[in-house]
């Protein structure tokens, strides 16, 4: 940090607090900050520790655009935040965001990178050089002139930092930007961080994932109840110990000296068997040839780089989509399409598209009849919901969504249960607490199948690994003394 500070101020906050509409709490309170030119600044804490309010703070959307009560001041390029209107904060902070597709408007990605730079009434003859400037700024030649929404989310995530870079702003804030990336696109938006940083840019970014920024990072900052809490260098990040950095609740910084537990595989009674599985996408072939066993009491990480066929497969497994050839037996009998929802049920990783209850205990109620007061109650309680049972799901944040899919999950009580993704914007609590509750359930005999580019969560929660090599190649193996192996097969998807 020695030498920032003598670089000038470019985002201060002086004892800044801020409430939303309603709430009972401040989001954030009393913080005091001073990011300097050209400074790689990390937020890090548990969900709802006021992360996101902050980085709002400095782009204007609170206050502008999210309503609240702002006290104290906060500076942007010596002047009051408050003083500019929203649309000059965005040619100074670009932002972006978790899910990409939140801030798209248009559908292919040359209109889209070019759409700020419209709005700033950039000079026509100026504009083909800055989308041109942006997408070799991302090396994304192969994603010229192709629709947005078929793309992986990777790709879009390059597309959403394209689009701020052509308006080519001297701040970047990034909120949580790695939780819908796998491996191999987290460490592309590395290189595009360190591009960015390279030029002397400001970047701030909440994040939980920390492993892949403390190359980059000069400060970390420690949020807790919306106070910052503690202030790490890298270097003393890496030295925290694992007992200290569980009971805070934040995500390992080396991956590779992480404490695991990994379940044991014993092969029980065989639940489950996929033969000569094959699918085909408007005649074009997405997997062939794909058999494996699972077995009662199994976790097993299916992993494999994007478009390859995991999620298809998972929606055959329980029925949502048929196989063009092949077979899915359960308990030694080949089961059908439509009867395979009585067998195996799919938590999606976005678990809006099944909830559909107004309140979390209704949707309890939709899928378990009969059931008593006393029931519900305990299962929400299990799943830390409780207290939130009055609640329209659609106010639920994304990881107490997930812990009600997975408790209608419980409820359903089918054979085979599987998760895509649930670990997608996690803290190291939340995270923790799914790992546990996936656990008990392989205890009583649940076989559990869960699609992951989580190194972490897998390391600490699979005992197996499925992994798809190619579309007509699967090799299964146990996690026990393979970890290095599920690594290297998540760092080359």
């Amino acid at each position: 940090m020695e030498n920032f500070k003598t670089r000038r101020s470019v985002i201060q906050f002086e004892d800044v607090s801020f409430e939303y509409p309603g709430a009972e709490t401040e989001s954030i309170h009393h913080i005091s900050l001073d990011v300097k030119e050209g400074e790689f600044l990390v937020l890090t804490g548990g969900s709802g520790c006021g992360k996101t309010t902050l980085t709002r703070l400095i782009n204007g959307l609170a206050e502008q655009f999210y309503e609240g009560t702002l006290k104290g001041r906060v500076t942007l390029l010596g002047r009051s935040i408050s003083e500019y209107p929203l649309y000059e904060i965005g040619k100074k902070v670009g932002s972006i965001f978790q899910d990409p597709k939140s801030q798209f408007f248009a559908s292919t990605t040359e209109d889209e990178i070019a759409f700020g730079c419209e709005n700033y009434g950039v000079p026509y003859e100026e504009l083909d050089g800055r989308v041109s400037s942006a997408i070799k700024r991302i090396n994304g030649d192969m994603l010229r002139g192709k629709e947005i929404y078929p793309m992986s989310s990777g790709e879009k995530q390059k597309i959403a930092v394209a689009s701020v870079n052509a308006v080519d702003p001297e701040i970047y804030v990034f909120d949580e930007p790695s939780a819908n990336l796998d491996m191999y696109s987290v460490e592309a938006l590395k290189n595009l961080m360190g591009g960015l940083k390279a030029e002397g840019h400001t970047i701030i970014i909440a994040e939980h994932r920390l492993y892949y920024l403390t190359d980059l990072a000069d400060r970390f900052l420690y949020m807790e109840n919306g106070s910052i809490k503690e202030e790490w260098m890298a270097g003393e990040l890496l030295s925290i110990p694992e007992e200290k950095r569980r009971a805070i609740g934040i995500r390992a910084a080396d991956l590779h000296h992480i404490e695991v537990d990994i379940p044991p595989t014993k092969e029980k009674d065989m639940t489950m068997e996929v033969k000569d599985l094959a699918f085909s996408y408007r005649k074009h072939p997405v997997f062939h040839d794909i058999s494996f066993r699972a077995y009662a009491g199994d976790l097993i990480a299916i992993v494999g780089h994007n478009g390859i066929g995991k999620t298809t497969l998972s929606n055959i497994l329980c029925g949502m989509q048929k196989e063009k050839e092949g077979q899915v037996i359960y308990n030694g009998t080949k089961v059908s399409k439509g009867k395979r929802k009585n067998f195996a049920y799919f938590v999606m990783q976005n678990t809006d598209c099944q909830l559909f209850g107004d309140s979390v205990e209704e949707e309890l109620l939709l899928n378990g009849k009969g059931s008593t007061q006393e029931q519900r109650d305990d299962l929400l309680k299990l799943y830390g919901l409780f207290e939130w049972k009055e609640r329209h799901p659609a106010t639920l944040s994304g990881g107490q969504k997930q812990r009600l899919a997975l408790a209608v999950s419980d409820w359903i009580d089918t054979p085979v249960l599987i998760l895509d993704e649930p670990t997608s914007g996690l803290d190291f609590k939340n995270m923790m607490r799914i790992s546990e509750h996936l656990k008990a359930l392989a205890q009583k005999g649940k076989t559990i199948l869960i699609i992951t580019h989580d190194y972490e969560f897998a390391a600490m929660t699979c005992n197996r690994v499925l992994h798809f090599v190619d579309e007509g190649h699967v090799e299964t193996f146990p996690l026990q003394e393979n970890l290095s192996r599920l690594y290297s097969c998540l760092m080359c998807q």
